[in-house]
């Protein structure tokens, strides 16, 4: 919505005053948007929550929109969190691990669902199954989904990054990342981009990926879109794209 508004073309000269910030969430907020509310004077606090622990879990104060912007800030005071790796250990304070919570506020399962609820549980942590990061003064940082990862050339690859990256282009205004199926590295990725200036190119943007991702993140394959398919919450629909292809 925040995306949509920013496009109209009162934009600049709206006079929005009267609003202090937004609270976001349901999915991560490009930085470039969040920089374009701001010089509107509209902080962006960002959240996150999920329908089976909440949902509102962690939130970004208004002070801190800028300094952490990308940040969803600090778990709400009725939840415990752990980052934890594929065995379930604590990882180190900066590494990115899966998000883990217990408290009052967790379903204690799926209904009529025992091996859904038995793979969300372990050892008394409900997994997310989101990949977050935490920095040195406690803010949380979502990195992806788990389940959007690919490996390619025995390498894991989080889409979030590289759509990251390809939204930094001035020229792009959306990008998604899949992971495809590849002869010789077992998948790569695959970009879906909606462009705002046609002589944009893939040859271009792998040059400008170069800049700031390792080979093996860039994707392979690009394809332009006039725009790309959302689900009736405006969250873009990966599943539609990885179908099409």
């Amino acid at each position: 919505m925040l995306a949509m508004l920013r496009e109209e073309t009162t934009f600049a000269k709206a006079d929005l005053s009267s609003l202090f910030y937004f609270i976001v969430g349901g999915e991560s907020m490009p930085i470039a948007l969040i920089e374009a509310w701001h010089q509107k004077g509209i902080a962006i606090r960002q959240g996150y929550g999920m329908t089976e622990v909440g949902p509102n879990l962690t939130s970004l104060h208004q002070k801190d929109a800028i300094r952490k912007k990308g940040s969803i800030g600090f778990p709400n005071f009725y939840l415990e969190t752990s980052i934890q790796d594929k065995e379930g250990q604590e990882v180190a304070n900066g590494a990115a691990g899966e998000l883990c919570l217990r408290g009052a506020v967790v379903s204690p399962g799926y209904w009529n669902r025992p091996e859904a609820t038995a793979k969300s549980w372990r050892n008394g942590w409900f997994r997310t199954g989101d990949r977050v990061r935490k920095d040195e003064e406690g803010y949380l940082y979502v990195v992806d989904r788990i389940k959007n990862m690919y490996i390619s050339g025995g390498e894991n690859v989080y889409p979030a990054e590289v759509e990251k990256v390809l939204c930094s282009h001035p020229s792009v205004a959306e990008a998604i990342v899949v992971g495809i199926p590849h002869p010789k590295w077992g998948e790569t990725g695959k970009a879906f981009i909606v462009s705002t200036d046609q002589t944009t190119d893939q040859d271009k943007l792998i040059c400008y990926c170069k800049k700031y991702l390792a080979k093996f993140k860039i994707p392979t394959q690009f394809q332009f879109l006039s725009k790309l398919p959302k689900h009736d919450t405006g969250k873009i629909d990966r599943k539609k794209l990885k179908s099409s292809y």
